[in-house]
């Protein structure tokens, strides 16, 4: 019982950590600078969160649902292949950017100027995001939060030095992220002993790639899903609009994001294991089954009540907050509609965690279409309809459908979860006596 409560313990804590360290620049950036800059930053890290989860989706997510079903030398030489896969992905990444901020018109709403600040850093963000995936799959979640408390104090540190020589700007806010995470990666690599090309790409994704690709897909669908509500926000609404959204979500919605990923890090293992061991015929199988369907049903009852809780809480404070500050009193009215967003997505967490484990990557594409297509429609049809009041209503909507989307497809992908079925055992017919003759039988 201590073991598994310091497993969670270390786990939460690590979410907290990198959460941090992630969310620092969105929320410092709201306090320091100017709302037009602010929106240029937000677009900056919108565009390199797009990157980084693309590689998550081939890399991260994998390591979670599949290394975490196997132990030793096999272990290994699939995180050793993820790096490699992250490394490229990392070059890739910086090239486009470069090419984006070189290319792009400096004028009208959509500012990707400062994106050129991002671009070099791309390759440590995501080894170290793919480092810290392979300890929680390896359920070492006390190394991952070594090499987040190594980004986010080096982070903080450069951070306090900008706010005392009055040096605080969008680029270096996106700097010091960038060399948070090039500290963090350099103590896993020197703590592990290994080195970011030894492993071999083109192994991973053929390896990988009844999972990895579909991961992706999925990815792609939802990093599109909010670059395009940035882009949306921006282009009908301003960039002060995006600015007011992005802050608020920073704010109310962020936090609840990073707890989801966390619980989720640390619950698509366990329910991987257990869809696994659900697939052997006997005894072993069925309760394997059975732990994976009780694990869902009572952490969804969980995060319902938590999501309640949620909502009559921090909504009215954040509310209260943002009424008596003069820059953001304007965003108070999206308070409710993004609490009860978070609500939403708490209580998806559950069945979401259930799928990846059974591996069921189709059906989760299917979802996130979903979610996406009726979001992106209600953000623009509330957009014109009521403004940016009106696009957080429209946000909360897809929402909703995806979690509906969600349910349903988890109770259709029970079907095949458990021993397959053994055949019925022959029964022992009699030999029918043979009839006197004469005598019909």
């Amino acid at each position: 019982m201590r073991g598994a409560s310091r497993f969670v313990g270390a786990g939460l804590l690590d979410q907290v950590v990198i959460a941090a360290a992630n969310s620092a620049n969105t929320l410092l950036g709201g306090i320091l600078l100017p709302k037009e800059k602010f929106g240029a930053l937000a677009l900056a890290l919108a565009v390199g969160y797009f990157a980084m989860y693309l590689n998550r989706a081939v890399v991260g997510d994998v390591l979670l649902a599949l290394a975490s079903r196997y132990d030793g030398e096999p272990r290994v030489r699939l995180a050793r292949n993820g790096l490699a896969t992250a490394l490229c992905s990392g070059v890739v990444a910086t090239v486009v950017f470069v090419a984006l901020w070189a290319l792009w018109p400096s004028r009208g709403e959509i500012d990707l100027r400062e994106l050129i600040w991002v671009a070099p850093f791309m390759i440590p963000i995501m080894l170290h995001d793919t480092a810290r995936c392979d300890y929680l799959a390896d359920r070492r979640p006390d190394k991952a939060l070594g090499i987040d408390l190594v980004w986010a104090g080096t982070q903080a540190v450069m951070v306090v030095v900008m706010i005392l020589t009055h040096t605080s700007s969008a680029g270096g806010l996106l700097a010091v992220w960038g060399l948070g995470a090039t500290a963090g990666i350099t103590t896993y690599l020197f703590r592990e002993r290994r080195l970011p090309w030894q492993g071999n790409p083109a192994a991973w994704l053929s390896e990988t790639r009844h999972l990895s690709s579909w991961f992706t897909i999925t990815a792609v669908v939802a990093q599109i899903q909010v670059l395009a509500i940035s882009f949306v926000v921006a282009g009908r609404l301003s960039k002060v609009d995006l600015g007011n959204l992005r802050f608020v979500q920073t704010v109310q919605l962020q936090p609840v994001q990073n707890l989801i990923t966390a619980i989720t890090s640390l619950l698509v293992p366990r329910a991987s294991r257990n869809a696994a061991e659900a697939a052997k015929p006997g005894p072993e199988g069925a309760q394997a089954a059975l732990a994976l369907r009780r694990q869902t049903r009572q952490l969804a009852t969980a995060f319902a009540v938590l999501g309640a809780l949620m909502v009559l809480i921090v909504w009215p404070v954040v509310s209260f907050v943002l009424v008596h500050t003069h820059k953001f009193a304007e965003a108070a009215p999206l308070a409710l509609p993004i609490a009860l967003q978070g609500a939403v997505y708490l209580l998806q967490v559950p069945f979401t965690a259930a799928m990846r484990g059974m591996h069921r990557a189709r059906m989760l594409f299917v979802q996130y279409v979903v979610f996406a297509v009726v979001s992106l429609s209600g953000l623009t049809l509330g957009a014109d309809w009521g403004g940016l009041h009106g696009a957080a209503w429209g946000l909360l909507t897809g929402s909703s459908a995806g979690l509906i989307c969600m349910v349903v497809l988890y109770v259709y992908a029970l079907r095949w979860v458990g021993p397959p079925p053994q055949p019925a055992p022959a029964e022992e017919v009699s030999p029918t006596p043979s009839a006197p003759l004469g005598i019909p039988r």
